[in-house]
């Protein structure tokens, strides 16, 4: 909690996500077919285990985190599916090529604090996101204002928007698909 409080710019919080946040955030994710996953802000690492927790054997799953010290804390998760890296967000396509990974990715799991980010470096990592998933692929946000919801319809084509009061703070979870936009403008 120390160096929630301490790094609170790049936490966004003081507390990790409850489980029930947890729950609702990937709920709608189908891990059985779930190959290539980007998580995007680990922070104590409480997401990137249910994730680790639920995905296939043969699944990948790329973490990026820019706080060196939530990025020390994580290594302790040893999985062999597990690509850890500090690295801003805004490097995405960068930081996947790297890992060895091929776009296009089935989910984008992101814990930003994107109310409190730079508006420019927001919507590059929204685009970055976008252009790197599949055409049925799933951007899934959390946050604890609907400040970003604009942003988030501007680069996705279909929004939904779910809340969980069992977390401190509640939190609203953003399920952002493009649901054949990338076909039609074929």
């Amino acid at each position: 909690m120390i160096e929630h409080i301490r790094h609170i710019k790049t936490s966004g919080t003081i507390v990790r996500s409850s489980p029930f946040l947890i729950s609702r955030l990937l709920r709608n994710i189908d891990f059985a077919r779930a190959r290539h996953v980007v998580q995007l802000g680990v922070g104590t690492g409480c997401i990137t285990r249910a994730l680790l927790k639920r995905m296939r054997p043969d699944a990948r799953l790329v973490s990026l985190e820019l706080n060196q010290v939530f990025v020390e804390e994580c290594r302790e998760i040893r999985d062999p599916r597990l690509t850890l890296v500090q690295g801003c967000a805004g490097s995405l396509r960068r930081i996947v090529a790297d890992a060895g990974i091929e776009a296009p990715l089935d989910y984008v799991v992101s814990s930003l604090p994107l109310a409190i980010m730079d508006d420019r470096l927001v919507e590059r990592i929204l685009r970055e996101s976008d252009r790197l998933l599949a055409d049925d692929g799933m951007f899934l946000q959390y946050q604890y204002s609907l400040s970003q919801r604009g942003a988030l319809e501007r680069r996705f084509r279909d929004v939904k928007v779910g809340f969980t009061l069992a977390n401190i703070p509640p939190a609203f979870v953003y399920e952002c698909t493009q649901h054949g936009r990338r076909a039609a403008a074929r």
